[in-house]
């Protein structure tokens, strides 16, 4: 089975989210060669810029914590309640760094083992159409088109599923048909995924 993944895959499993057990185990299937676990390359790119976000947060916080415990600090009153919180901005720094470390053993696995597929002028150009024609985001229009131009060369391989959580947008019926003319199911959730893979003879 051929199994098409994008970005919120690789969070899910980097962040450890409600599916990442479902995600990791999907990824575990790839490792083992048990399913062809394929990705448009240019969804490697939004997970980075979703945790330098979170870390940029993370770290205004972090400041903003420490200033606010400097402050405590000169009022006896709150002296135990300073101790106590004296360690959450460092906390707070410890969990952006593990996050981006599990970010990258995750990309590493990703690209050890599966299959990364390129865009290129005409799928670009097909992303353009499908901003128009389904109303897509330009990163969605680019994943959706790079999996259709892998799909039309690999059509006659057996059966194929397309996971995305992000349902809200490719769980359109045009979507759908077009999918299915290629032997393409849609999954709305890792745990759906899953279950049609393990479903599989």
């Amino acid at each position: 089975m051929i199994v098409y993944v994008e970005s919120n895959f690789i969070l899910e499993i980097a962040l450890g989210q409600e599916q990442s057990a479902s995600a990791e185990t999907i990824l575990q299937f790839a490792e083992a060669h048990s399913i062809e676990l394929a990705f448009p390359g240019f969804a490697l790119s939004e997970p980075f810029a979703t945790l330098t976000h979170r870390g940029k947060e993370q770290l205004k916080m972090s400041k903003s914590l420490s200033e606010m415990l400097r402050q405590l600090q000169r009022s006896s009153p709150h002296q135990q309640t300073v101790t106590e919180l004296a360690s959450a901005p460092a906390l707070l720094g410890s969990i952006a760094r593990k996050e981006t470390d599990r970010l990258q053993e995750t990309v590493r696995r990703l690209l050890d083992c599966g299959i990364y597929l390129q865009m290129d002028g005409t799928s670009f150009s097909a992303a353009l159409a499908y901003q128009s024609r389904f109303g897509l985001s330009p990163q969605d229009s680019i994943i959706y088109a790079t999996v259709i131009a892998d799909l039309q060369r690999r059509a006659s391989q057996g059966d194929k599923c397309f996971i995305s959580r992000n349902w809200k947008d490719f769980r359109d019926p045009d979507i759908l048909a077009e999918l299915r003319s290629y032997h393409c199911s849609f999954a709305e959730s890792f745990d759906e995924g899953l279950a049609r893979i393990t479903a599989q003879p």
